[in-house]
């Protein structure tokens, strides 16, 4: 599965040789999709708009849109408004709601699903969304999460047991189940975070100038892992127990056979200008995804280079 500009949304069954065009009812530029099972996906982007499919991404409806999503925050933060803790929000969401209104409606940049029923919206100023009956009803929870600052959400993604939020100026932030709330777990870099992978034992979060920070105690505690490249790094991919691949803006893997605490970087013979993003694909193989669209490669092509 594959989204893009102008609502363009590429469809697989056969592991990345051949794609088909899905039916897409909206023409904005789409960035994120997830698909729980086989069947049920959601794909976000800009407008504020989250797409569902339950034919495995052939066909797509609308669930949620800007104007809806800020009328649902200034509604729920209103029950609010006497609460001091939540005047910041409730100011927030009123703004929102009136730049909805003006068509300036700010975008979903991430998409996750824990069940086939229970899922997040994740984007731009604090903006995150969670629905428990497979998107039928949305619920703001913007005040479940420590982001004083309206920071954007890049991406939301579980590592082992634990649920995880990226974003702006190096921060990370996990789930608390027993607060119901995320919670700041800061890397201390000052640049983009734009993803996030990880097992039960090392969680990686990786995004500008190629830096990627690792933690073995749950975000308590970061470390920078070098690598040799600058470029921003836009995906990545658990392979097993110990090892990672990421891929760059510059047409690059980057490899780790220990659990992240070190990389070496591949080039494919053919490879594009720019990787955006990598999955698994069928027969032990990735799709990679890039300025010059898909890209299938087998995992004996990681191997050679291993």
């Amino acid at each position: 599965m594959a989204v893009g500009q102008r609502g363009h949304i590429l469809v697989s069954k056969d592991g990345g040789k051949t794609w088909q065009q899905a039916k897409v009812p909206v023409s904005t530029d789409l960035v994120a999709v997830y698909f729980p099972s086989e069947t049920n996906g959601w794909a976000v982007g800009h407008g504020g708009v989250v797409l569902h499919s339950t034919d495995g991404g052939l066909t797509w409806v609308r669930q949620l849109e800007g104007k809806q999503a800020a009328k649902l925050a200034a509604d729920y933060m209103g029950k609010h408004k006497d609460d001091p803790a939540f005047a910041q929000l409730v100011r927030q969401s009123e703004g929102q709601l009136a730049d909805a209104e003006m068509g300036a409606l700010p975008p979903f940049l991430d998409v996750y699903f824990e069940s086939e029923t229970t899922g997040y919206v994740v984007g731009a100023f604090n903006r995150i969304f969670r629905t428990e009956d497979a998107g039928k009803t949305w619920h703001p929870w913007m005040a479940r999460v420590d982001n004083p600052e309206e920071l954007h959400f890049y991406a939301i993604r579980r590592s082992g047991s634990d649920l995880y939020l990226t974003g702006e100026q190096g921060m990370v932030w996990r789930l608390d189940a027993k607060e119901n709330k995320f919670v700041r777990v800061p890397t201390g870099y000052k640049g983009t975070l734009f993803g996030l992978v990880g097992t039960e034992r090392a969680v990686l979060a990786y995004g500008m100038n190629g830096t990627i920070f690792r933690s073995l105690d749950q975000g308590k505690r970061w470390e920078i892992v070098a690598n040799g490249s600058r470029a921003g790094i836009n995906g990545g991919l658990v392979l097993g127990d110990n090892q990672f691949l990421l891929v760059n803006s510059a047409g690059e893997l980057l490899l780790s056979n220990d659990q992240g605490a070190s990389f070496r970087t591949l080039r494919l013979p053919n490879a594009m200008p720019a990787y955006f993003g990598i999955s698994a694909a069928k027969e032990s193989g990735f799709v990679l995804s890039g300025s010059n669209g898909a890209q299938v490669i087998g995992m004996s092509a990681i191997d050679a280079k291993n």
